[in-house]
């Protein structure tokens, strides 16, 4: 059964971003320009919703899993593509459009870009789009109109008649009738109250399931056991989360290949510096938990910005391990601003704790943020850079990996 296991690992990792994605999207500078509510589980429970109703409609195997993953990431083109999009009347089209180039190239990405492109067509202006766009129309609209809670019985009675009045103008019929037959089911209604739906989506999935349902998922498990599924996944990741600031367009892939280049000099394996390089992608993955007026901040930060700042680890640390990622990545990615005196944050770690990995990272990120312009400087140049971050030698930073710095960066 270890394609089923690997499956169900390629799902909590999509999982995990999709609620990283939602983070970023309750941002108030985000939401501002959208004229519905989102974030607050919105991808996960679209996620749940598109599955329920793909079956229904008879997906499986591989265009199941796929239609998961677009439900979970359909809106992620609004914020990679945020900074493009804002102020104009056709945002959601736009965040569309650039949700679909973003994942055209991932794993079955030609059904993924199709199914997000689409999926704010209504059968009222374009009756011909996908299917897996027809259903996560309705799952999008349908979550948004329903409350954050437990739904009572005249609730639900008033959300169908609302889907029911208005079929063929903004909900296509077929995905009506899905939800009428899923509807029946108390426990549809009860599990979107709840605030796990992973497992219950894991449990639909795959509960039952045999090995040879995962070999007809047309190579899907073979691609997600592929380095190449979540060095991609990392990619995307980090440019989502280097977008949302103006000032850190490409700091991710900086402290990634700084991380890189580290650990080849000290003659990791290539598996262990690929590893590190994923770190580095993913390394501030808890900054789209971080209002963008905080991150863009011309002026010095207040105490209490400070403390949301600081957040940002403990939020990559938590996201990326309910993914199920691997510790070492976990800790590299994580561990970038504790100090080897303890005084770091967010989990105030002694030297003891902190492996060579992590310290790298550390040494990475730093050496790139010094080096690339903020809204209150501009980039200093190697040499300086790497002055200050000796200053830290046997305090913030390793002494004989700053030596090492300099060999590699100078």
């Amino acid at each position: 059964m270890q394609n089923l296991e690997t499956a169900e690992q390629a799902v909590r990792q999509m999982w995990s971003f999709s609620q990283a994605l939602d983070l970023a999207l309750v941002d108030e500078e985000v939401r501002k320009g959208f004229s519905l509510e989102v974030g607050y589980q919105h991808g996960e429970r679209v996620g749940y919703i598109s599955v329920r109703l793909g079956e229904v409609l008879g997906l499986k195997g591989s265009d199941l899993f796929l239609l998961l993953l677009a439900g979970l990431l359909h809106d992620i083109g609004a914020l990679g593509g945020f900074a493009l999009a804002h102020g104009q009347s056709r945002l959601m089209e736009v965040h569309s459009q650039i949700g679909a180039e973003i994942l055209k190239d991932f794993p079955g990405g030609d059904k993924l870009a199709a199914a997000i492109l689409d999926h704010h067509k209504i059968p009222a202006i374009k009756a011909d789009v996908p299917l897996m766009a027809k259903i996560i129309s309705l799952a999008d609209k349908l979550d948004l109109y329903m409350p954050r809670k437990k739904t009572t019985y005249k609730e639900r009675t008033e959300i169908l008649n609302y889907v029911r009045a208005n079929s063929g103008k903004e909900f296509y019929p077929e995905v009506v009738q899905a939800l009428e037959k899923v509807a029946g089911e108390e426990a549809f209604w009860l599990y979107l109250s709840e605030l796990d739906l992973l497992n219950p989506t894991l449990d639909f999935l795959f509960f039952s399931k045999t090995e040879q349902d995962c070999v007809d998922y047309d190579g899907i498990c073979d691609v997600i056991r592929s380095r190449e599924f979540i060095e991609n996944l990392g990619d995307i990741f980090a440019f989502l989360i280097d977008q949302k600031s103006e000032f850190t367009g490409k700091h991710s892939r900086r402290v990634a290949e700084n991380a890189y280049k580290l650990a080849g000099h000290l003659g990791w394996p290539e598996k262990d510096q690929r590893d590190i390089m994923l770190a580095g992608l993913l390394h501030d993955l808890g900054k789209l938990a971080v209002p963008q007026k905080i991150l863009d901040k011309p002026g010095v930060l207040h105490s209490g910005e400070i403390e949301i700042i600081r957040s940002h680890t403990y939020y990559t640390y938590n996201l990326l391990s309910a993914a199920g990622f691997d510790r070492n990545i976990i800790e590299w990615a994580s561990y970038h601003h504790e100090r080897l005196d303890g005084k770091g944050y967010p989990f105030r770690l002694s030297a003891d704790l902190l492996s060579t990995g992590s310290r790298i990272m550390t040494i990475a990120d730093m050496y790139a943020a010094l080096t690339e312009d903020r809204p209150y400087r501009s980039g200093l140049p190697a040499d300086k850079a790497l002055e200050i971050i000796a200053d830290g030698k046997g305090r913030s930073v390793d002494s004989e990996l700053v030596d090492l710095a300099r060999q590699v960066f100078l």
